[in-house]
């Protein structure tokens, strides 16, 4: 009786030593994570200020017209700018890292690429819509171009908001739970080269 009680004691305290392993164990990728969720939060609030001046633009007329493709052009920076290049880090650096080293991600992986994909394809014809607008006289032809912004905008923001929740929820909780040290130290490093760039 006694040895079976000095094995389940045995069982416990190794249960016990493992979980506070596991617990005290670095949790790694937590960095690029806290990077990824702040391109995030700032895309988040250029999509609200997208959707606002889409809202101004096609129901404060005329006298505010200037004034909203002015904030639609400002919008259109970021997402050209900053949007994008959070698309190409993914898309060059963790996704490719991600496949190797966690292969269950691949085919989340591979439906966010495909987003990425559509919102960039959205975004030139954001562009094109935004420039052929500016340029149009004729009330008709601009209510129309209006038209095709909103359409496309809207598109974007349900589509940008959607594509975060699905890469926060499904890639960087994974990310930060199973990269082991010396993997989190690696895609952290990758990213402090990306940005330093």
């Amino acid at each position: 009786m006694t040895h079976v009680t000095d094995a389940f004691l045995q069982s416990v305290y190794a249960f016990f030593v493992a979980k506070r392993e596991i617990a005290q164990r670095p949790l790694m990728g937590k960095g690029i994570k806290r990077l990824l969720e702040a391109d995030h939060a700032e895309i988040g609030r250029n999509t609200h200020l997208l959707q606002d001046s889409l809202t101004n633009l096609c129901y404060e007329g005329k006298a505010a017209f200037g004034k909203n493709l002015k904030e639609l052009h400002h919008v259109l920076e970021f997402f050209d700018g900053e949007a994008t290049r959070h698309v190409e880090f993914e898309e060059k650096v963790l996704f490719p890292f991600l496949k190797v080293h966690i292969p269950k991600l691949e085919s989340v992986l591979n439906l966010l690429s495909s987003e990425h994909e559509n919102f960039k394809h959205h975004l030139s014809d954001f562009k094109f819509y935004l420039a052929s607008t500016s340029k149009t006289e004729s009330q008709p032809e601009r209510s129309k171009m209006i038209e095709k912004i909103r359409e496309t905008g809207t598109y974007l923001i349900f589509l940008l908001r959607n594509h975060i929740q699905t890469e926060e929820k499904s890639v960087y909780e994974v990310l930060v739970r199973e990269l082991r040290p010396l993997e989190g130290r690696e895609i952290e490093h990758l990213a402090k080269q990306c940005t330093a760039v």
